[in-house]
């Protein structure tokens, strides 16, 4: 990750490391740290239970899977979305994906939010 997006890299989190109690996993609380860090709104992760609301809300803070933010960011501006999903798509070859079978992928992958968003425009995938 650090080499393809490097200025994802959050360096200076410990400050943050005290508001970050009570975690279920203490393991976790490096992530918790970053996003307070960073000033983030949200904490895209697949490891919900591990974020309570109760935790995050007061922090002001929220968790998303990435199914849901993947979703969401297609809302924003399903004209650009649709054709960058596009453009990974016909970069496919081995093999190549129809949009239907991207679609199926897609939700096979747990991606069901975003499949069901992106289905209102199959044909232009």
């Amino acid at each position: 990750m650090e080499r393809a997006f490097e200025e994802a890299n959050v360096g200076d989190f410990r400050p943050f490391l005290p508001a970050c109690d009570g975690l279920p996993d203490p393991n976790d609380a490096h992530v918790l740290a970053a996003a307070l860090a960073t000033r983030a709104d949200v904490i895209v992760t697949d490891n919900l239970k591990d974020f309570p609301a109760d935790i995050l809300e007061p922090l002001g803070l929220d968790a998303r899977s990435s199914d849901e933010f993947i979703a969401d960011a297609i809302t924003l501006n399903p004209g650009k979305a649709v054709a960058a999903i596009q453009k990974m798509r016909l970069r496919l070859k081995r093999p190549e994906k129809s949009p239907s079978v991207l679609l199926l992928d897609m939700e096979a992958s747990g991606l069901t939010e975003t499949a069901d968003v992106l289905q209102a425009y199959e044909a232009s995938l």
